[in-house]
């Protein structure tokens, strides 16, 4: 169940990010409006451009500015709105633009901004313009010029800003060509935003396939619209059945769509098979009233939990001191200390993982380990045997064959791994206006969320026939020493020394406080302390109360931890002096001045 909900929520996470370009669509069309306080320093002097309307509702522009710059400018800037107010449901992709001035090539920069419009940059970074009028040339392609009539009598219009308003230059005169594919019914003129003013455009052509519209003087951001009828079905529209604000999302063609929904089907198939090939499911869990034979605390946890860690440590250290090897003792400093009660082999008849202890114990009796919180060196003794009880745990995973390979293993963890990085590059990019649809990025999202889980160690590996069986007889001791007497009584009258000979495993478990409590209420009495658990310099047992045993423990847990951090801690002091002191040699040797090195950059306007 839990690889279900980390699966369902990574996908549903990831797939959220795809729709993240939606949010900073521009829906209000401010890139068109005036910025206050900015004053554009370039004039047109002359706006002369050709339309071609094709009764396919494609059109072909040619615009050609003349333009007044002053010194210390790169060029100009074009950009056209996708949308259309008179059709909402309508979109105007640009294509096939060419850019000459002067006759000659130039360079052009085409990007993406605000989600929603078609950029041109013209101008070389590295020269600017010579002072004086200089004539633009921007010949493109439109899509779906002609909508349909809902402003005009005829069942098509032609409903166009000639001049756009995004203009920032003052405009001193315009001269305007449209050739339509029927003759022009109900010719209407603008100029300005709104009603406009009608009178300011003088239209020749009406009734013909060949309109001239010119103006005079023009402010800035000042639009110039035609509307014309015509008496032939609309075409076809380049429409979708999204709005605009999702065009980065979902893709400007329903192709996109279904090839996105496609790829993302194929994705899911092939997380699935993996995760079908991982899959480890849980075994029934009968009662055991032992654990299995052969096996400590340590590696009980792991057939339930495929990791270890500190408190499993912990539970081995408990497990030798139930075994008669060693004495846990916390002293009136509030240092603990780890004393060898039984000679050379203290550990001898005890599981391989309990017996890498030894380096603890020193080779005779009485030999005593004083654990210091926060003592650099004896954290670091803790910290060799902790790394040796890991490996030992290994060892015995290999040995035993409680595990076998399964799924992709690694190469599907790197797989889902780098799906995720992917996407976040892939959504980044379509912010940035690199990309088109962030939703081409669904398998993607896909392997990622769904492949969550495989990102999980133990989803490289699962349990063989023999590691279920244990997992199984685990499972169920565990539930015996974790569950209410009312669900599994356990039996203490003929052996009451089973609670302190189970409590490591209840450590190793995390239920070592529900296992006290099944003591007292089969009992009625309060748990005892362990032999091996003391308290004070007199070496006296530890008072028999339900929270004792797990404070004594968690205690010795926190001691043991702190030590082991002062050791790496200073290990990382050590490292940190040795490259500052290298550091130090190696830059006296050689120059520095400043301002060198790598990170330089800056910025400035166009």
């Amino acid at each position: 169940m839990a690889r279900i909900v980390a699966s369902l929520s990574g996908f549903g996470l990831l797939v959220g990010l795809l729709f993240l370009p939606a949010l900073f669509f521009d829906d209000d069309g401010s890139r068109a409006e005036a910025e206050p306080g900015v004053v554009e320093p370039t004039k047109i002097t002359s706006y002369v451009a050709d339309f071609t309307v094709h009764e396919d509702g494609g059109m072909d522009v040619v615009e050609t500015l003349t333009v007044n710059f002053p010194i210390g400018l790169h060029g100009i800037f074009r950009f056209f709105d996708r949308l259309d107010p008179s059709a909402p449901d309508v979109r105007h992709w640009i294509s096939d633009t060419e850019v000459t001035v002067d006759g000659e090539d130039v360079p052009v920069d085409r990007s993406q901004e605000d989600l929603r419009y078609d950029v041109l940059r013209i101008g070389d970074p590295d020269a600017y313009v010579t002072s004086g009028d200089h004539v633009y040339e921007i010949s493109y392609h439109v899509t779906s010029a002609l909508t349909p009539g809902q402003d005009v009598d005829e069942p098509t219009q032609f409903y166009w800003n000639l001049v756009p308003q995004g203009w920032q230059q003052q405009i001193a005169e315009t001269d305007l060509t449209v050739h339509l594919p029927e003759p022009a019914q109900d010719v209407r003129c603008a100029v300005g935003v709104g009603e406009g003013d009608t009178g300011a455009c003088q239209v020749e052509g009406e009734g013909t396939t060949d309109l001239r519209i010119r103006t005079g003087a023009l402010d800035d951001h000042t639009p110039v619209t035609l509307l014309v009828g015509q008496d032939l079905p609309t075409p076809d529209q380049t429409t979708l059945p999204w709005s605009p604000r999702f065009d980065r999302v979902l893709g400007s063609r329903l192709w996109m769509l279904g090839l996105s929904l496609l790829l993302g089907l194929a994705a899911a198939a092939l997380v699935v098979r993996w995760l079908l090939q991982t899959r480890d499911p849980e075994p029934p869990f009968p009662l055991q009233y032992a654990p299995p034979e052969g096996i400590g605390p340590a590696q009980a946890h792991f057939l339930l939990e495929e990791r270890t860690g500190r408190p499993q440590f912990v539970a081995s250290l408990m497990y030798a001191g139930e075994r008669g090897a060693l004495q846990l003792g916390k002293r009136d400093d509030g240092h603990w200390q780890i004393t060898n009660k039984d000679g050379v082999n203290p550990l001898f008849g005890t599981d391989m993982v309990t017996k890498s202890l030894s380096s603890l114990l020193g080779g005779s009796p009485g030999s005593v380990f004083v654990v210091k919180a926060n003592d650099p060196s004896s954290g670091g003794r803790l910290d060799t045997a902790y790394e040796t009880h890991r490996v030992a745990l290994e060892r015995w995973v290999n040995k035993e064959k409680v595990l076998e390979r399964s799924g992709p293993g690694i190469k599907g963890r790197l797989a889902v791994a780098g799906a995720i990085v992917l996407l976040l590059v892939w959504v980044g990019l379509v912010l940035g206006g690199k990309l088109d649809v962030s939703l081409l990025g669904l398998p993607l999202a896909v392997l990622g969320g769904l492949g969550l889980p495989l990102l999980a160690s133990s989803s490289v590996t699962r349990r063989t026939a023999q590691g279920r069986d244990l997992w199984s007889r685990v499972g169920g001791f565990r539930r015996m020493l974790s569950t209410s007497s009312a669900e599994a009584r356990f039996d203490f009258s003929g052996r009451e020394d089973l609670y302190t000979s189970y409590l490591p495993w209840a450590v190793a478990f995390g239920c070592a406080d529900r296992w006290a409590e099944k003591f007292q209420v089969e009992t009625g009495q309060l748990p005892p302390a362990p032999s091996y658990l003391r308290a004070g310099s007199d070496s006296t047992s530890l008072t028999a109360t339900t929270g004792a045993v797990a404070t004594m423990v968690d205690s010795f847990d926190t001691t043991l931890g702190r030590a082991i951090s002062a050791y790496n801690a200073s290990i990382a002091a050590s490292s940190s002096s040795s490259s500052s002191s290298s550091s130090s040699s190696s830059s006296s040797s050689s120059g520095f001045s400043g301002g060198g090195g790598g990170g330089g950059g800056g910025g400035g306007s166009w």
